[in-house]
């Protein structure tokens, strides 16, 4: 089966299923419509609007970013495809068609929420060439880092000493320096499932990180750094990094979609799940009836969903570093960081209730009160959301909010 055949295959699938395949562009164009009446009415400066625009842009790509893992390997068909006589390049390319569609949706909404400043000729250049970058590493930059991620987690399934690679990888994808000190050290590899999702979300950061230093620019300021070195090195690094990933793919993709599906079902893993921390035993001791689900949220959370920890310790420096550095126009970092939590905590809130955190039907045959259940997730996501994002945002603001 050719690529081709096996897109339109899916897209046919999709169609008789009843999912969204082509409802993307209209989601797209209500998202970008929303965004461009948020920047209209947004204040009566270009500054103001275009700190509007960049940060509904961000909350656009980080879903984009987030996404990608699972229009790679986390998918439901994940296991059948892998059984199927199907090439590795069919697969990563049917995979990198879904991640530039999807790419391609988020560029369109931030290119319709630019719409106001379509009158001011480079003013929208400018805007269209960030909107551009940070398509191009969704569809590029982040599905090459997430392949990458996984080649490295399948060959390490059968278990053995980590290679170089592996280590290298532990360490971008620890939160901590002194845990990226061990990872990037230990003979001991760093857990394949927190790698799954921890190395597309530290490559994501690494491209908002780089698209918020031209934010002066955007106005016509002096940027931070050079715009055609950053958005053109991100662009260009994205294609070199698409074409590498699709150099691995015929001979790994069918490894990855099997060896990580079996993993994401503790099939061919062990079972990685660690007692909760001081701080969580702390929480617990105060919950009464709700500490023993709440101890079972916490395991489950950071075997299941890393991401969490990553993105939310990624919160908690850039915070801390605005509000150590009271940088003249803190508002872009602030509303980015501050907006994209908000979003994933929302993400989290939902998973914290379907499985495979909870299982409800399973739930609702112990001797547990549904109000405990429900208070304990909650006091695990307000912990979250204080630790990681409440304390370091009182700072910020503390240093940067005028008398």
């Amino acid at each position: 089966m050719t690529s081709g055949q096996l897109i339109r295959w899916q897209a046919r699938h999709a169609k008789r299923a009843g999912a969204p395949w082509t409802s993307g562009g209209a989601i797209a164009v209500a998202a970008g419509i929303g965004l461009s009446q948020w920047v209209a009415h947004a204040g009566g400066t270009i500054e103001t609007a275009s700190h509007a625009w960049l940060a509904g842009t961000l909350l656009v790509f980080v879903v984009a970013f987030l996404r990608v893992p699972f229009h790679i390997y986390w998918r439901a068909d994940a296991v059948m495809l892998a059984q199927l006589p199907i090439g590795g390049l069919a697969l990563f390319d049917a995979a990198a068609w879904r991640c530039a569609r999807a790419a391609g949706w988020g560029l369109l909404a931030a290119l319709v929420g630019a719409y106001p400043f379509a009158g001011e000729g480079e003013l929208f250049l400018r805007h269209a060439a960030v909107a551009g970058a940070f398509a191009a590493a969704a569809a590029g930059l982040v599905p090459a880092i997430a392949t990458w991620g996984a080649t490295l987690v399948a060959r390490s399934a059968s278990g053995g000493t980590p290679s170089a690679s592996l280590r290298l990888a532990g360490a971008l994808a620890t939160a901590s320096p002194t845990g990226a000190a061990r990872a990037a050290t230990s003979d001991q590899a760093p857990a394949p499932s927190a790698l799954l999702g921890a190395l597309p979300g530290f490559g994501a950061t690494v491209v908002i990180v780089l698209a918020l230093l031209e934010t002066k620019w955007l106005t016509g300021g002096v940027p931070a750094a050079s715009p055609g070195l950053v958005l053109g090195g991100l662009g260009a690094g994205s294609v070199v990094a698409w074409l590498g990933a699709r150099a691995l793919a015929p001979a790994h993709m069918g490894t990855i979609l099997r060896d990580v599906s079996a993993l994401d079902r503790q099939q061919l893993a062990m079972l990685e799940i660690h007692p909760p921390t001081a701080l969580e035993r702390g929480i617990a001791s105060r919950l009464g009836a709700a500490a023993l689900p709440y101890r079972k949220d916490a395991r489950l959370v950071r075997r299941r969903y890393p991401m969490a920890f990553a993105l939310g310790a990624l919160a908690f420096v850039v915070l801390v570093a605005v509000g150590a550095a009271r940088p003249a126009d803190p508002a872009p970092w602030l509303i980015a960081v501050l907006g994209g939590t908000a979003l994933y905590a929302v993400v989290l809130a939902v998973r914290l209730r379907h499985p495979p955190l909870e299982l409800p039907r399973l739930s609702a045959t112990l001797p547990i009160a549904p109000s405990a259940i429900a208070r304990a997730k909650l006091a695990w996501l307000a912990a979250w959301w204080l630790i990681f994002v409440g304390a370091p945002a009182a700072f910020a603001l503390a240093r940067v909010l005028p008398g």
